[in-house]
């Protein structure tokens, strides 16, 4: 989900510098803003969690970019081009499986519904497994990311939201709703799937070497990226303003 950067390694430097350094940016901003949500509210598990994510985000974007640093440099400090580290491919195959398990989890948190939460388990675990397994019997891992850990990981966030979406009708939530956090994460996670997962499933028809198609693809992560860590930022910088989190 957060794996913009890779997309402009081939792209020169001063579009490395366009979209790269604000993602992060944006991103160290949404985990500066969790951080103080969670000094200022006696902040529960999940949300808790969702600050240590958005870390674990931060740290993993800055260890991704290793590529493009190579890249830029001629690889004269970081000799990894022709080894397995060539690419952050195997950074961030992992990353994204971890990341959409992540928010299926996040948001399973809020269901109360005892079908929907085992339903939701299971449909975690599966995902899990059938995603590694995936990575290991086919050449995907260090070659690419794997559409179907994206595709899948997408359609579970999504009917995960729905239920979540549902259970909120049915809560008293529903009457302060604007301080309701999980709801801004939501939003945000919602339209970046949106966004992004048409991107990855019709990226296999377009040429690596054109560079129209990665630079539209490098502005669609830019924007994407800015709009779900602003969202965040905002539920964090409101639901802060209550004694009592969600």
């Amino acid at each position: 989900m957060e794996d913009g950067l890779h997309v402009i390694i081939r792209l020169e430097l001063i579009n490395f510098l366009k979209f790269a350094i604000p993602v992060t940016i944006i991103e160290l901003l949404a985990a500066l803003a969790g951080t103080y949500y969670l000094r200022k509210t006696a902040a529960i598990k999940s949300s808790k969690l969702l600050v240590l994510f958005l870390w674990l985000i931060v740290f993993v974007e800055l260890i991704g970019a290793y590529p493009a640093i190579a890249y830029f440099t001629e690889y004269k400090y970081l000799s990894v081009k022709g080894t397995f580290f060539e690419e952050n491919y195997w950074l961030y195959n992992p990353f994204i499986i971890l990341s959409f398990t992540f928010y299926i989890y996040y948001f399973r948190s809020y269901v109360k519904n005892k079908l929907w939460r085992n339903t939701l388990n299971y449909l975690i675990y599966s995902y899990v497994v059938f995603s590694i397994i995936n990575l290991m019997v086919s050449d995907i891992y260090l070659k690419g990311f794997s559409k179907f850990s994206t595709i899948v990981g997408s359609l579970l966030v999504f009917l995960t939201i729905v239920v979540f979406y549902f259970e909120i009708l049915k809560s008293e939530v529903l009457l302060n709703l604007k301080r309701f956090l999980p709801l801004y994460i939501s939003i945000g996670i919602l339209i970046f799937n949106l966004c992004i997962t048409p991107l990855d499933i019709f990226s296999e028809y377009f040429e690596s070497e054109n560079h129209f198609y990665v630079r539209f693809k490098a502005n669609i992560y830019l924007f994407a990226n800015i709009f779900l860590y602003s969202t965040y930022i905002i539920g964090f910088v409101i639901c802060s303003r209550k004694k009592k989190s969600y």
